[in-house]
C-alpha cells in the first residue's frame, strides 16, 4: 500500500518556481520507492504485483490530466525495473507496464505556449537607435527612428514592403527644411485615406509616425505644423 496518496491533477509536474520536481510528487515517487524496497526485503508482507500496476496507472492517469508545459519526465524506469526484478515479479508484466509508463510521459511533452524568440525581436525592433540619413535611401529590416539630414533637395526613402510588415511603425524626423517622400505611393496622410507619396513637409522639426495595415504605410501621428501647413 502507498503511503502518500496520489496526487491530484491540477498539481503540475514540475514547480515553475524552482525548475524542479514538485514536492508532492517527488513525495508520491519517493512513496513507490520506498514499497518497491519494502518488497525487496520483505516479499511477503509487499504489495501484490496488482497493486503495483493499480498505482502506476493511477498516476499515470492523473499526470496525463495535467497536459500543461512540462520539460522532459525524468527516465526513472531503469530503477524501477531493477527493483521490481529484485521483487521477483518479472513475470507479471509489470516491466512492460513500466516502460509503458514512461513512454506515455515522454508523450506528454508540449512545445512552450510562448515563444520568446520571437518577443526578444520584437522587443529588439522597436528599441532601436535613431539612424540618420544624409542622402535618398531605403529603409533597414533593423530601423525604426530614422532623421532625414539631406540637403539641397528633396529626400526619397523606399520603404518595405508594407503586407510583409503588418503591424510594423516607423518614425521619421526632419533636420532639413527639404520634404521626404516615398518612392512608391503606398502613403496614408493623417488626414486621408488615399494613399499618396508625402510623408514630411519641408520644415525642420517636422516628424510623422506610421504603421502598415498590410497594404500601406498609415501615417497615425504627426508634427502639428503637418496639419496646420496643408490648411
Amino acid at each position: 500500500m502507498l503511503n502518500t496518496p496520489v496526487t491530484p491533477p491540477r498539481v503540475p509536474l514540475i514547480d515553475p518556481r524552482t525548475n524542479l520536481i514538485d514536492r508532492a510528487w517527488y513525495m508520491f515517487f519517493v512513496s513507490l520507492s520506498n514499497t518497491a524496497a519494502l518488497v525487496i526485503d520483505n516479499p511477503d508482507v509487499g504489495p501484490s504485483p496488482e497493486t503495483l500496476l493499480a498505482s502506476y496507472d493511477a498516476a499515470l492517469r492523473a499526470l496525463a490530466q495535467d497536459v500543461g508545459v512540462q520539460p522532459a519526465p525524468v527516465d526513472s524506469s531503469a530503477t524501477l525495473v531493477k527493483q521490481i526484478e529484485s521483487a521477483g515479479f518479472v513475470d507479471t508484466g509489470l516491466l512492460s507496464t513500466v516502460a509503458e509508463l514512461q513512454k506515455q510521459l515522454e508523450g506528454l511533452q508540449v512545445q512552450p505556449l510562448i515563444d520568446v524568440a520571437a518577443i526578444n525581436a520584437a522587443i529588439a525592433a522597436g528599441s532601436t537607435a535613431p539612424v540618420v540619413k544624409t542622402a535618398d535611401f531605403t529603409v533597414a529590416s533593423n530601423e525604426t527612428w530614422i532623421i532625414n539630414n539631406k540637403s539641397g533637395s528633396t529626400c526619397t526613402v523606399t520603404l518595405p514592403t508594407a503586407s510583409a510588415w503588418v503591424g510594423r511603425s516607423l518614425t521619421f524626423k526632419n533636420m532639413q527644411a527639404q520634404t521626404l517622400v516615398s518612392a512608391s505611393s503606398d502613403v496614408v496622410p493623417i488626414d486621408s485615406l488615399t494613399a499618396g507619396t508625402a510623408i514630411l513637409l519641408n520644415v525642420i522639426g517636422n516628424w510623422a509616425t506610421m504603421v502598415s495595415d498590410g497594404t500601406n504605410w498609415v501615417i497615425m501621428q504627426a508634427a502639428s505644423n503637418n496639419n496646420l501647413l496643408l490648411e
